[in-house]
């Protein structure tokens, strides 16, 4: 965690050395079973053609024995192109996990826990940080940091988009005003639901 606390600190740094930037920040309750298990801090910054997005996590609950899941993601933008993204997870009963993606060139170099790879995606434009704080309207793929690949997005209703993960797994984001204001995260065993409480 504390490696990864000054990843962010040294990105958040390269990316927004003006007192011009401007902050939007969102808070976000965790609900399971209508108790709210933890709460989500999501900060967005913009400064010229500068974007820096950071999403964290901390969530406690109970199903045979007590769970603890802490999250940390962040991406930078320049010119509309992710240019970074990290994704920090601790979860109870499982090891940290270090995931980081850069632009390189043309390229992106991929890092999972220590292990990297090149990938030779198109300029990355859209990433999951972004569907807290831009309606998907004019893409059918999102870029994750977790998968470090990209994933199928597509409008289920009015204002509301399904995206698609792996193993059966998907998320709904629900818009109202350009904002996400309730994402549904629907897995086999349990399904949580991110409700807006609060903008700054």
């Amino acid at each position: 965690m504390i490696k990864y606390f000054f990843i962010t600190l040294f990105t958040l740094n390269f990316f927004f050395t003006s007192l011009k930037a401007q902050e939007r920040k969102l808070k976000y309750d965790v609900i399971r079973n209508g108790k709210i298990i933890g709460n989500i801090n999501f900060v967005e910054i913009v400064n010229g053609q500068k974007r820096f997005l950071t999403m964290n996590s901390d969530v406690k609950t109970k199903y045979i024995f007590a769970f603890t899941d802490i999250t940390s993601e962040s991406a930078g933008y320049e010119n509309g192109i992710l240019v970074y993204s990290s994704f920090y997870q601790k979860q109870t009963g499982s090891g940290e996990t270090n995931k980081s993606t850069i632009a390189v060139g043309r390229s992106y170099k991929v890092t999972d826990d220590g292990n990297s790879r090149m990938v030779n995606f198109e300029p990355i434009r859209f990433g999951m940080l972004k569907l807290y704080v831009q309606v998907p309207d004019t893409v059918s793929k999102i870029f994750s940091g977790n998968y470090q690949k990209l994933l199928d997005i597509k409008k289920i209703a009015e204002n509301r988009y399904r995206l698609e993960l792996p193993d059966h797994k998907y998320n709904t984001y629900t818009y109202k005003n350009g904002i996400c204001i309730k994402v549904e995260i629907v897995r086999p065993l349990v399904s949580l639901e991110f409700v807006l409480k609060e903008i700054k």
